[in-house]
Parts: C-alpha cells; structure tokens; sequence
C-alpha cells in the first residue's frame, strides 16, 4: 500500500532508546529541526481522545483541539528533552489499546502516518 501524496508513512517499532526500526528516509528531519513545535493526532472519536489523553497525562503535556473533530496536540515536555520518539511509542501502545490500525500525526507542515504494530504485520 502506498501513502497518499504529502503523507509519509513511520513504521517502526518505537522505543526509550531511540531505535526508530524501519522509517523512510529522512521522515524525522523536520521533527529534529522543529522540535518545539506542536504535534496533533487525530484521533476517530471521543472515546479514543479520552484514551490517548489518559495515556499522555504523565509523560506529555497534551489538549483536545477545540473545534469539530477530535484532535489531541501535544506540546515538548518542559523539561527539553528529547521526546519524539518517546511520543511515537506512546502512540503505537495507544493504538493497540484503542485497538486502531493507524493513526494521522501532523507536525508543522506534514503529515505522518503512524502503523499499529498489528497493522505492520498484516494481522489487522
């Protein structure tokens, strides 16, 4: 399955130490310059924003968007450190629990796709 254009797909098992696994090439460039800017996810519903907000309350500080959707934005830890990859583990661990096949992440002028381990290995 190919990604819809301007919609780059992240697929690797995230984890604290940084091993990002399979990611297209240079996908992460414009987190690493940005990294003070905000990171949303979509998210399907009410239950699954609660989800995703109950899992961030004690690592991230996060927010539902207001507005029509449900939209969880994150914003870096006050501490400084480096969070995207901590970020994108918390996303797969929510998506398994919700259990969804994916989830959309936006980060400044991007799109991002981010893959269910399940959804990975053709299980979902």
């Amino acid at each position: 399955m190919s990604a819809a254009p301007g919609l780059t797909v992240l697929a690797g098992g995230w984890n604290r130490s940084g091993d990002p696994g399979a990611v297209e090439s240079g996908a992460l460039d414009s987190w690493n310059r940005e990294s003070v800017a905000a990171v949303e996810i979509v998210t399907p519903d009410r239950y699954c924003a609660t989800l995703l907000l109950d899992h961030a309350a004690s690592v991230f500080p996060a927010e539902l968007v207001p507005g029509p959707g449900w939209v969880v934005r994150f914003r870096p830890p006050p501490d400084g450190r480096d969070w995207v990859v901590e970020l994108l583990a918390l996303v797969e661990r929510w998506l398994q629990s919700a259990p969804l096949p994916c989830a959309k992440v936006l980060h400044g002028e991007r799109n991002y796709l981010v893959r269910a381990p399940a959804a990975r290995a053709g299980r979902v």
